[in-house]
């Protein structure tokens, strides 16, 4: 249960009862919203500078002129195949070093797995293990894999690594969560009952939180495919490079082809996930982002033949991507190591100095206000529609436009989040000035389709009284669902775009790389010129940037709840 989701408390009843307080929440909730937003808007569009690249619009229509005639000859689709086992390869294979390391990060981490009288040497690891974990998963997947080219070339084992790494700090995160919250009776009772440490752990507390641990993993599944795609950028293979090849190359119906591919598998992976977590009884990607996974089920056939065929899958994907841990152990790999790290340190400003990094730090915060703005408003015209529709009390049902209606909003959400940023970005690129509004705008269209899903899934489960008490005094159907959902429905309308946003300052580092603002374009300057001093600026930059969104969020999240 998230902070926004606790029943009202005495203290806090009395604390609303003012209308003075009232409106001072009000001012404060509308302050937090517009003013960002008005100075974001003024360091986008001031200065006089030029945002509409005219000669880049012919570009942009040749681009749309080619979406009723893809590529489908044999030979380039035999290479789309190929580049599509090779993304479900890295995002496999991630996906399980991910869990590899959430789970031993998960362990250290959990209260209840040590009992009330932990070993000394726990306390001494959880400290730094945690601000491990912060540095890693604040630092993007994307700018992993820049790092690690640097080390390993371009090695398969990049993007496997740069998936494993920053999704296991998450993993361990929840996972320690998730073990703590597990009622702790069987284990207790193994401990009296003199059972040694990890059998009482086996039987005790794992049976309890497995169901949550394995919906969670297929949710990470599915997050990696999207994370696989947008690794494509460095070069590593998959469809991501196939596809900024062919945008680059301007042929687009190869790219038109490629974006099918894109779709089609983010939408089988969706359903499969989907299926697993609702056998589960944890049946959206709602509940893990806000943490409420409710009571979960034993699993059905179709969670325990997944979970097999998992087995199988992993090791296919190890031969076909052709990974070798020999080049994490190798010689070169750790002289260029050593290398890499003498030339990170000391950190140095970028050139132009502090002026430089602060420009870029707020075109940073520039880009993810005005992209969560976008999502925000894509949210509130396509949300609606994307809820599910239900059944009133007395049984009767939607209609076929409204059906249809949900069936097209739901494909217009898997559009725009099955589409890695950096591809909107390098079509944003095209009519507009390289800036922070092509950036935002990516980010907007990405982070949309996420927060969209995120929030009709939402709204799914919202009362149903309401709505058909409206109806009974005779209000229409259409007007009473939506008198009932949007009051009820700003709830997690907020929260998710407050997660979200958090989410959305880190992936400013995507769209930065492609050509963007901000503190990721800086970073993949310097990279190339190699001037790794002021990379490590830069990444220690964008950590702070991270985090303080992070706390950020944290903040205004408990003084809604309060």
């Amino acid at each position: 249960m998230t902070t926004l989701d606790r029943p009202l408390t005495r203290t806090t009843a009395r604390r609303g009862t003012t209308g003075r307080t009232v409106w001072a929440r009000r001012l404060v909730a509308l302050a937090v919203v517009v003013v960002p937003l008005l100075w974001a808007s003024a360091r986008t569009l001031g200065g006089g500078v030029d945002l509409v690249n005219t000669g880049g619009l012919g570009l942009v229509d040749d681009l749309l002129g080619k979406a009723l005639d893809p590529a489908l000859d044999a030979q380039f689709l035999a290479v789309v195949w190929r580049a599509l086992l090779v993304t479900v390869a890295f995002a496999l294979l991630g996906t399980a070093g991910a869990l590899v390391l959430g789970a031993v990060g998960g362990l250290v981490l959990s209260d209840v797995a040590w009992g009330e009288r932990p070993g000394r040497w726990v306390g001494v690891v959880r400290v730094p293990l945690r601000g491990v974990l912060v540095a890693a998963r604040s630092i993007h997947e994307l700018v992993w894999a820049l790092l690690l080219v640097s080390v390993l070339g371009l090695d398969p084992l990049v993007a496997v690594v740069a998936i494993a790494v920053p999704f296991g700090a998450q993993t361990a995160k929840v996972f320690a969560d998730t073990l703590d919250s597990t009622t702790r009776g069987p284990l207790e009772a193994l401990r009296v009952a003199g059972a040694r440490p990890v059998p009482a752990l086996a039987y005790g507390l794992l049976p309890g939180a497995l169901p949550l641990l394995l919906s969670y993993s297929f949710y990470r599944l599915e997050c990696a495919i999207r994370s696989a795609v947008i690794l494509g950028v460095v070069g590593v293979g998959g469809l991501g490079q196939e596809l900024v090849v062919s945008l680059q190359s301007r042929n687009w119906d190869e790219v038109w082809t490629l974006i099918g591919a894109v779709l089609l598998l983010s939408a089988v992976v969706d359903l499969w996930s989907t299926r697993v977590r609702t056998g589960l009884a944890v049946a959206s990607c709602s509940d893990w982002s806000s943490g409420r996974t409710g009571a979960p089920a034993s699993g059905s056939r179709w969670v325990r033949w997944s979970a097999w065929a998992l087995l199988p899958m992993l090791a296919v994907a190890w031969w076909y991507a052709d990974v070798s841990l020999s080049g994490l152990f190798s010689e070169r790999t750790r002289e260029l190591s050593v290398r890499l790290g003498d030339d990170l340190l000391p950190p140095a400003l970028p050139p132009g100095g502090w002026a430089t990094l602060s420009a870029g730090v707020l075109d940073t915060v520039a880009m993810a206000v005005l992209a969560m703005a976008f999502a925000v408003a894509l949210t509130l015209a396509i949300g609606p529609l994307a809820s599910r529709p239900r059944r009133d009390q007395d049984g009767s049902g939607a209609g076929p436009l409204r059906w249809a209606g949900w069936a097209v909003a739901r494909l217009l959400l898997l559009v725009l989040r099955s589409v890695p940023p950096t591809v909107w970005a390098v079509v944003a690129l095209l009519a507009l000035f390289p800036g922070i509004l092509p950036g935002a705008v990516a980010l907007g269209l990405y982070t949309g389709g996420i927060l969209g899903r995120l929030v009709a899934e939402a709204w799914e489960s919202v009362p149903l009284r309401p709505r058909a008490a409206l109806q009974d005094i005779g209000v229409p159907r259409p007007l009473a669902g939506l008198a009932a959902t949007v009051p009820a429905g700003v709830q997690p309308l907020v929260t998710y775009t407050l997660y979200r946003f958090e989410i959305c300052v880190r992936d400013t580092a995507i769209v930065g790389v492609v050509g963007a603002a901000g503190l990721g374009r800086l970073l993949q300057e310097n990279l190339n010129a190699f001037r790794f001093p002021a990379v490590t600026t830069l990444l220690i930059a964008s950590f702070a940037v991270s985090v303080a969104a992070e706390l950020a969020g944290r903040r205004i999240r408990r003084s809604l709840a309060a």
